[in-house]
């Protein structure tokens, strides 16, 4: 990169906010994928002017610009695919509002999803989707990234929560859209439009969420399948009879076998166990929805355990969050997908991916989030053998297919970045890329922002 660029770059944010030190640059060059890229430059803007400034003289140049927050992005979206500055959000991270009357809170892309909910929990406000990486993943990112977690399936996703952005444009131009109430249908709807696009659209320097009055009771239960098949019609019978779940999770045999070597617990012999959880602000009506749910458990021919104790429900919750530090201890490499089909599906869903780990010769676990269809195969393997990294990838083809023929997506929270971008046109349609395409060039003429990200041109 020219020396006048960063000489600029260091105008716009200060010396101290810019590197380019080798060791930081292979720092920033991946986030929690497999996918690798290395910028040029790395930036650390602290306000929304800043964000500007650096995109207009990015523009002006014609230099890529890769948005990033903590890093945990699971498809590749925050890594530099063609070099050029890589712009990291996280020293802007304060709460600006918490205003309780209207459960709106104000704040800074870089804001921790972990510490905005301590900051609400004395209010008796949470922001409920949860992912997985709380404890260090920022709302700008989940936010480009549509982020889910475990209580989705009651809650929905970051898109259901999110009232109004401040995101400034490729060309450096501030837009601010949305409204402070919660009903608004003045215009297109460029919210929901920002939400998900994987910062190629817009940066997001400030976010206007809605929070919610936190639940002061809840129940889990954990049900164990003797057979998928069975673990699927749980699923489906529970979601199906208005018991509305917070969390109705899944996890294969073969997770359940790593976990339990990784954090010393022990299971019954299953193929797959199931963990529901149900919250509400009355004891009584958590109780008999938990209730009905075991009685549908072990109509299907599940055996089921209820947590007695908070004790005993985060020793559930421990074997859950176990999962993938498990998995990723049994080999060098590994695929986290996030194929999602109707909730009917999902074991059909997990006997194909079966099937697939056979066809292909690798070691294929699953878990996820079976209540609304978001399943995460781990695709485990050792990428220093090109054999086996080849037979890797083309089980993670076949388990896209098999989604799509399920009538589900080739992703659910984790996004397509890089690492989906060239399945993209399985699931859409000429007509509708082309519509995407038409967004893209409105926004970013230039096409500076997130390059080769999504479709991959």
């Amino acid at each position: 990169m020219k020396p006048s660029i960063l000489e600029a770059l260091e105008d716009i944010v200060g010396p101290e906010n810019v590197s380019t030190d080798p060791v930081e640059l292979a720092c920033y060059a991946r986030d929690a994928s497999e996918n690798t890229g290395m910028p040029d430059v790395v930036v650390w803007p602290r306000t929304t002017e800043q964000v500007s400034a650096i995109l207009k003289l990015a523009n002006e140049y014609g230099i890529p610009v890769t948005p990033r927050g903590a890093g945990t992005c699971l498809s590749g979206g925050p890594v530099p695919a063609r070099g050029g500055i890589l712009m990291v959000m996280t020293r802007m991270n304060r709460i600006l509002d918490i205003n309780v009357g209207d459960m709106l809170v104000l704040v800074e892309p870089g804001v921790v999803w972990e510490a905005l909910n301590r900051a609400l929990e004395p209010y008796g406000l949470f922001l409920p989707p949860d992912p997985a990486s709380g404890s260090v993943c920022t709302i700008g990112g989940c936010i480009a990234e549509n982020a889910g977690g475990v209580r989705a399936v009651k809650y929905g996703t970051f898109r259901d929560w999110v009232q109004a952005l401040e995101v400034v444009l490729p060309t450096g131009e501030v837009l601010w859209t949305g409204s402070r109430t919660r009903k608004c249908v003045s215009g297109y709807d460029l919210v929901r439009l920002f939400v998900g696009s994987e910062g190629t659209l817009g940066v997001i320097t400030k976010a206007l969420l809605c929070v919610f009055p936190r639940p002061k009771h809840m129940a889990v239960m954990s049900a164990f399948a003797p057979t998928l098949k069975a673990a699927g019609k749980a699923i489906y019978y529970v979601m199906t009879r208005g018991l509305c779940p917070s969390a109705a999770e899944i996890m294969d045999k073969y997770t359940l076998d790593a976990v339990s070597k990784y954090a010393g617990m022990e299971f019954p012999e299953c193929e797959a166990m199931l963990i529901f959880e149900f919250d509400g602000f009355t004891l009584a009506d958590v109780r008999a929805r938990l209730r009905e749910a075991k009685k549908l458990c072990e109509a299907s021919g599940l055996r089921t355990k209820v947590a007695e104790t908070g004790a005993e429900a985060a020793e559930i919750w421990r074997a859950r969050k176990s999962a993938s530090p498990a998995l990723a201890r049994l080999r060098p490499s590994s695929l986290h997908e996030d194929a999602t089909v109707p909730v009917s599906k999902v074991a059909d869903m997990l006997v194909r991916v079966q099937e697939i780990a056979r066809e292909h010769g690798v070691l294929i676990a699953t878990f996820g989030h079976a209540g609304d269809g978001n399943l995460h195969p781990v695709i485990l393997f050792d990428g220093r053998d090109p054999d086996e990294a080849r037979r890797a990838m083309e089980a993670a083809e076949a388990i896209f297919k098999a989604a799509l023929a399920l009538g589900g997506t080739l992703t659910g929270e984790h996004g397509i970045g890089l690492s989906k971008s060239r399945f993209f046109t399985l699931e859409h349609g000429p007509v509708e890329l082309k519509v995407l395409k038409a967004i893209k060039a409105a926004l970013d003429p230039n096409g500076i922002l997130n390059p080769g990200k999504i479709w991959g041109d």
